[in-house]
């Protein structure tokens, strides 16, 4: 039979009908929610099938999969946003979805008196926290895989391409292009975790690469932006603590409201419930959406930020997905950490001043995750947290591997835009010098210039001016070699000194050392194993100094870790003092020389340590840290005899919603033999009525005021945070303060000691109140406070006994 060409034409539409109905019959798509205005993807949102309860939710990427075939029509819903409707059939692989953001802050709700649903929901999170915290789990393993990108907000980018105007020149064209771009910089780690109960963690960067340098370790720790899980009272965000709305009672200082209730394809039902802080309550607190499965009581979605972020100029917030492992135990998927920084400058440009806003946008994909696997002791040995020699140099299909992501086509132009910057502008070199300033050392070539040994300001040498200088490691990864002069403008004397050092064991961080010094000393300081301070806060706590002796030192001895936790200092030293005063008040005019062994050891329980190109650096700990030192004089080949014992113990506890207490603990027992020098002093703060605060010195005591061989002092504060007083632009922390010491020495009651020094054997006591970040400047916040002296030691007028001071601090 003869088909006609209708027929044909009949034909081949049925037929083509066919095929697409048997592609789409199995075919998923992909579609991603964004924001109709940022274009920003939009995580966790709800999608509805059919005008019912069941469906999905998108990634953390904004993404989720539909089967077209099975369903007519989808409901999107998500809290801060206009609801919406499509037709299933209409959406195509690839297509984007744009949600238009409610024009009016989410309002308050009355909750009314009765039973609350949504809290009766979150006490049963709460009974269940527990057994979904991690590290109640008796190990796990997973690796990660971490991205960060920088960029201009839309808002700051318009204005800067603005600024540029029509013709910029040859310096500006190259940064329009990268602006351009709208991403600024990029950077990728990847990483493998392991965790056995109670407290052992190991973290290895197996792979890390920045857009523009070689060499990223500078920036291996701008990932650790969140807590790792919100299962906890307080959750940090970017070294600020919050309080956790999954901790107990938080429904007293927590408004919670059921938004919707789905169905999950397991059919489980999944709360979404909108939470705030309540009014009149002051706290660090949270806002935000958490999704809450029935499965366990455990949150499957988390997007919250800082409820008081819109009045500061650093701005927060967290996203955090979970799911049920095939174990049954809920663990983390992924996390997403976005900062934005306002009020920034770019000199040089003509850009207005204080008006960019960069925004930090971070995520990590957890993938190969197991939990209660075996896990040997020998894994967790060395440093917490350490970068593999080979992370650097992974090769592009290595990186294709190890990506939970692929990277998007805007992603491989930054790099390959900033890496040609970065040559061309040699960007390592700068980055290696910025992290060099950052620890006040300039580096030329081989050698390091130690800045803050150029120049200094105390009551005894006045103005002091020199150089120092110290090898690097382009000299040697294991020997260091140093020294350095200066001159004191006030006492015209000239001071100068070496070292040498010679790394034996890179594990251990082991080092041989040798230093001589002809130079001044504080008398009666007390010294301890302790994190280098800051340049800034050194400079302003010794430049009213005024007791100084000069002295000629010889040392050598060994220092390193004999465990992780444990740093230890083994010395032998030669100590020659050029102007001894005895305990009569004369000054003796004959150098006392002694001959000294010693040991400092500092135990930080718990502590981070981080290892990177074969230095190992410590990031702090989370549990108390104790400092301890024993000295002794050799009597045979010493002109006097001497001994110290000496300790320091620290720590901080959170109490809830009550704030941070700290708490410092100081212990000291000499024998001198009649050298006043050689006493210790307690430590302050008071060279006049104003000065820089110093949390572990009194503040209403003059500088050497008083002398013991026999000291024990306390001091402890308690930060309220902004727990007291809140204003919508002004959230001052209010801390209380209150320090006590007692100490004596075996001359107080000899009759040329006596008229000249005192101890505290009655009894030392002040108490203060302290107002910090009460004034913003830049990324700074500064603030005030005053301490008064009471008890056994209180001077005969108020001002005497006041002492006021200002604080410093980071604007987070």
């Amino acid at each position: 039979m003869k088909l006609t060409s209708c027929a044909w034409r009949k034909c081949a539409f049925f037929l083509t009908l066919f095929v697409v109905s048997l592609q789409l019959a199995g075919q998923t798509l992909t579609i991603r929610i964004v924001d109709a205005e940022t274009f920003r993807p939009l995580p966790f949102v709800n999608i509805l099938f059919d005008a019912q309860n069941q469906g999905t939710s998108t990634n953390i990427d904004g993404f989720f999969n539909l089967n077209a075939q099975e369903v007519d029509s989808i409901g999107v819903s998500y809290v801060g946003y206009f609801r919406k409707k499509l037709d299933a059939r209409g959406l195509q692989d690839g297509d984007q979805i744009e949600l238009l953001a409610s024009a009016i802050e989410l309002a308050e709700v009355k909750v009314l008196p009765g039973i609350n649903q949504a809290e009766t929901i979150m006490k049963k999170v709460v009974e269940n926290r527990e057994l979904h915290r991690p590290k109640n789990l008796a190990s796990y393993y997973y690796q990660s895989y971490n991205k960060m990108t920088f960029s201009l907000t839309d808002e700051t980018r318009a204005r800067f391409l603005e600024s540029m105007g029509e013709t910029p020149d040859s310096s500006q064209l190259k940064l329009k292009r990268l602006v351009d771009q709208q991403d600024l910089f990029l950077m990728e780690s990847v990483s493998e975790k392991a965790y056995r109960r109670p407290q052992k963690e190991k973290e290895v960067i197996i792979a890390s690469r920045v857009s523009g340098l070689e060499d990223p370790s500078f920036f291996l720790l701008a990932t650790q932006l969140q807590s790792f899980t919100f299962y906890q009272d307080y959750i940090k965000l970017f070294e600020k603590q919050f309080l956790s709305p999954v901790s107990p009672n938080s429904w007293n200082r927590y408004v919670y409201i059921l938004e919707e209730t789905l169905l999950t394809p397991r059919n489980d039902s999944l709360f979404v419930v909108r939470f705030y802080p309540r009014k009149n309550k002051n706290f660090a607190g949270l806002k935000g959406v958490l999704k809450i499965s029935s499965n366990g009581y455990a949150i499957e979605s988390l997007r919250v930020k800082d409820a008081e972020s819109t009045s500061k100029k650093i701005q927060l917030s967290i996203e955090q997905l979970y799911d049920q492992l095939p174990s049954g135990h809920w663990f983390p998927k992924a996390l997403s950490s976005e900062i934005s920084f306002s009020g920034l400058n770019l000199p040089g440009i003509g850009f207005p001043a204080n008006s960019l806003t960069v925004r930090a946008l971070g995520k990590t994909y957890l993938s190969k995750r197991e939990v209660n696997v075996p896990l040997e002791r020998e894994k967790f040995q060395g440093p917490q947290l350490s970068v593999d020699p080979a992370a650097t140099q992974q090769s592009e299909s290595h990186w294709k591997a190890l990506r939970s992501v692929p990277l998007s086509p805007k992603d491989s132009l930054i790099y390959q835009f900033v890496d040609s910057l970065g040559q061309q502008a040699s960007f390592d070199a700068k980055m290696n010098a910025i992290e060099s300033l950052a620890d006040w050392r300039l580096p030329i070539w081989q050698v390091d210039v130690l800045l803050d040994r150029v120049a200094g300001l105390n009551k005894l040498e006045g103005l002091h001016l020199g150089l120092a200088l110290e090898t690097n490691p382009k000299f040697s990864k294991r020997l260091v070699l140093g020294g350095y002069w200066r001159y004191g403008m006030k006492d015209e004397v000239s001071k100068y000194g070496a070292n040498l050092g010679f790394r034996v064991d890179e594990q251990s961080d082991t080092k041989l050392f040798f230093y001589y010094e002809n130079d001044v000393r504080e008398n009666g300081v007390i010294e301890f194993l302790e994190q280098k301070e800051p340049f800034i806060s050194k400079q302003l706590d010794t430049w009213y100094r005024t007791n100084f002796s000069y002295h000629e030192l010889y040392q050598a001895g060994v220092e390193g870790r004999l465990f992780p936790s444990l740093l230890a200092k083994a010395y032998w030293k030669n100590y020659q003092i050029m102007d001894p005063w005895l305990i009569d008040g004369s000054q003796s005019a004959q150098t006392l020389s002694y001959n000294k062994l010693g040991v400092k050891l500092r135990l930080t329980f718990k502590e981070r340590l981080f290892r990177r190109r074969g230095e190992i650096y410590s990031l702090g700990g989370r549990f108390p840290v104790l400092h301890f030192n024993y000295e002794r004089a050799l009597r045979a080949s010493s002109d006097r005899g001497y001994s110290a014992i000496e300790f320091k113990l620290s720590d901080s506890y959170q109490l809830r919603n009550l704030g941070e207490s700290e708490f410092v603990l100081l212990g000291s027992l000499r024998e001198s033999s009649g050298v006043v020098n050689l006493l210790s002093s307690p430590p302050s703060s008071r060279p006049q009525l104003f000065s820089f605060y110093s949390k572990s010195s009194f503040s209403t005591m003059r500088i050497n005021e008083f002398v013991t061989d026999e000291l024990l002092a306390l001091f402890w504060r308690h930060n309220f945070g902004s727990l007291l007083f809140q204003y919508k632009k002004v959230r001052p922390d209010i801390l209380l303060a209150f320090n006590a010491g007692i100490g004596s020495t075996a001359y107080d009651f000899q009759e040329g000691f006596s008229n000249l020094y005192s101890s505290i054997n009655k009894g030392y006591y002040e108490g203060g109140v302290l107002v910090s970040k009460l004034i913003n400047f830049g990324l700074f916040t500064f603030g005030t406070g005053a301490f008064y002296r009471f008890g056994p030691y209180r001077l005969d007028s108020f001002q005497k006994n006041l002492a006021l001071k200002f604080t410093i601090d980071l604007a987070i």
